[in-house]
C-alpha cells in the first residue's frame, strides 16, 4: 500500500485492503503505481479521478438517488456512505475507528453539552458514548433526551423516545437537515480518495488532537466494559435498566464484578453511590455472594459467563466454610481466569487472520444479538416486566456493530494496557492445544467443532485453577 510522505498507520493500511476487496467497490478505478501499491489518492482533475466521477454518478443511479446524470450537491457523499460496508473508518494517523455518520459533538453543541452536566467530553467522543456515561454518572436518562431534542429542535417526546430514535434523528438533522450539533468523523473528500473520505478522521484533523478520545469512556463507561469482558446476560436489557428512573442520582453497581466473569444482566445490578461504585471496582465480598445467590434463586438466572462457570460453581460451594477466601484466592482465581481467557482470544485473533475475527463472532457474539431486537421494562429489582419488539432505521443495527467492534478491540487492549497486574499463565499442554485450536479455525473447521475445542480448554484452564484455591 501507499504510504507518500507520512507514516500511514498499520491499521489503515489493512483498512485499505479491506475496502479496495469489498464488492461495493467493485469497478471503482484504483491503479498501481510502479512500487506495486495501489494509488488510493489521486486529484479529481486526472484521468483516475474522472473515472471514478463517472464511477460514482452511475452508482447513484443504480443505488436510486437520481435517474439521469444530473448529479446534487452531496451525493458522493451520500453514495459513499451508502456503499460503505461498516461505516466506521480507520484514521491514517494514529488508527482511531469513527463513525462516518454525524455522531460527534461540534464545538458550540459541547460547550452547552459539558456546561449542562458538568462534564469535559471532547469533540471525539461518539454521541452514544456521551449517553451512555452520563447514565453512569446518575445523570437521568430523561434529560439527557430532552437536552438532545431540545439542540436538534426534533419532533419527538423526551419521556416516550429511546436513546436509539433520538441519536438517529438527531444524526439526521446534522447531516441533511442543516442542524450544527453533530459532524461525522471523517469528513466526504471523493474522488480524491478512494472510498469517498479524508485519510485523517477527526481525531487528528487538529495539530494538538492526537488521536485519544477521552479515556474515561473507555475504561468506565459501563455497557462498554460488559462489551470489553465478553460477558454473558442479556446485555442490551441491563443497558436499557442502567438509563432507567431507578438509578437516578446514583451509579449501576454489578453485583458481581464482570471484569471477574459475572454476567451483564439488569437481574444483577444494584444502585450505589458514585463514589462507592468507583472504590469497589472489582472486589469480592461474602455479603456479595449472597446477593448474588439469593438474586438467582429469585430470578432464575445464571449469574456468571459460561467462561468462569467451574471456578464459580467451586466457590458457590465453598465460601462458607472458607470467608477468609472470597476476596484473595477466590477473586484472584476468578480474575486470572478471564486473563486467560482474554488471551485465548487474543491468540486466535492473531494467528488466525484469516477466520479468527469471524469465528470469534459468530460463536460468541453473535448469539446476543437478539436481545438488542427488544426494548423492555423493569421493575426496581431489574426483573424485566414487559418486552416489545423494536422498531427503528436499519442504523439501529449500529448498536450490534459497535458491539461487535468494542469486543474484539478490547481482546487487543486488554493485553496493552500498562495497569493489568494479571498475565495469562496458561503451561505447555494449554499452549499446544491453543495452538492446535488456531489451525484448526484457519483451515475452515466446522463453527462448533472449533467452539466446542475452545470450551474445553477453558474447562481445563479453570481446573487447573481450582486445583490452586
Amino acid at each position: 500500500m501507499a504510504q507518500d510522505k507520512k507514516q500511514w498507520h498499520p491499521k489503515f493500511l489493512n483498512y485499505m485492503e479491506r475496502i479496495i476487496k469489498d464488492p461495493s467497490y467493485r469497478g471503482l478505478p484504483i491503479p498501481k503505481k510502479a512500487d506495486g501499491s495501489y494509488a488510493w489518492i489521486v486529484t479529481a482533475q486526472s484521468k483516475t479521478g474522472q473515472q471514478r466521477i463517472d464511477w460514482c454518478i452511475r452508482k447513484a443511479r443504480e443505488l436510486g438517488l437520481i435517474t439521469g446524470y444530473e448529479t446534487y450537491p452531496g451525493m458522493y457523499a451520500d453514495v459513499m456512505l451508502q456503499i460503505h460496508p461498516t461505516k466506521w473508518k480507520v484514521c491514517q494517523i494514529c488508527g482511531k475507528e469513527m463513525s462516518l455518520y454525524y455522531h460527534y459533538p461540534s464545538a458550540n453543541f459541547l460547550k452547552s453539552l459539558n456546561r449542562k452536566f458538568g462534564t469535559d467530553f471532547s469533540g471525539c467522543d461518539h454521541i452514544s458514548d456521551i449517553w451512555d456515561e452520563l447514565i453512569h454518572r446518575g445523570v437521568c436518562e430523561g434529560d439527557i433526551a430532552a437536552f438532545l431534542i431540545h439542540a436538534g429542535s426534533l419532533n419527538l417526546n423526551a419521556r416516550t423516545s429511546s436513546k436509539e430514535e433520538i441519536i438517529a434523528a438527531l444524526e439526521y438533522a446534522c447531516r441533511k437537515g442543516g442542524r450544527k450539533c453533530l459532524g461525522p468523523g471523517a469528513m466526504s473528500n471523493f474522488p480524491d480518495r478512494y472510498d469517498g473520505f479524508h485519510t485523517y478522521n477527526r481525531c487528528c484533523r487538529a495539530a494538538q488532537d492526537k488521536g485519544r478520545s477521552k479515556e474515561n469512556l473507555k475504561s468506565y463507561t459501563k455497557d462498554r466494559r460488559a462489551y470489553e469482558y465478553w460477558s454473558d446476560g442479556n446485555i442490551h436489557a441491563a443497558n436499557q435498566f442502567m438509563g432507567s428512573r431507578f438509578f437516578h442520582g446514583t451509579s449501576a453497581d454489578h453485583i458481581g464484578p464482570i471484569s471477574l466473569g459475572f454476567v451483564h444482566d439488569p437481574r444483577y445490578l444494584q444502585p450505589m453511590p458514585g463514589g462507592d461504585n468507583s472504590s469497589k471496582r472489582d472486589r469480592l465480598q461474602t455479603a456479595d455472594i449472597e446477593r448474588i445467590l439469593e438474586t438467582e434463586r429469585r430470578t432464575g438466572v445464571y449469574p456468571m459467563s459460561w467462561q468462569s462457570k467451574l471456578i464459580w460453581e467451586f466457590i458457590r460451594e465453598n465460601y462458607a466454610s472458607h470467608p477468609d477466601k472470597v476476596p484473595t484466592l477466590y477473586r484472584d482465581a476468578l480474575k486470572q481466569n478471564m486473563a486467560d481467557y482474554m488471551f485465548i482470544l487474543l491468540t486466535i485473533l492473531k494467528k488466525c487472520p484469516e477466520n479468527g475475527t469471524s469465528f470469534l463472532v459468530s460463536a460468541f457474539l453473535e448469539p446476543n444479538y437478539d436481545y438488542f431486537r427488544y426494548s423492555y421494562q423493569f421493575n426496581a429489582k431489574g426483573e424485566i416486566t414487559a418486552r416489545t419488539a423494536r422498531h427503528y432505521t436499519a442504523r439501529g443495527q449500529y448498536e450490534t456493530e459497535r458491539y461487535k467492534r468494542i469486543a474484539i478491540e478490547a481482546v487487543y487492549d486488554y493485553s496493552e494496557k500498562n495497569n493489568r497486574n494479571c498475565r495469562n499463565d496458561l503451561n505447555s499442554t494449554e499452549l499446544a492445544a491453543l495452538s492446535s485450536i488456531c489451525s484448526s479455525i484457519e483451515s475452515g473447521a466446522p463453527l462448533n467443532e472449533n467452539k466446542q475445542l475452545i470450551k474445553d480448554l477453558v474447562e481445563t484452564i479453570e481446573e487447573r485453577i481450582i486445583r490452586s484455591l
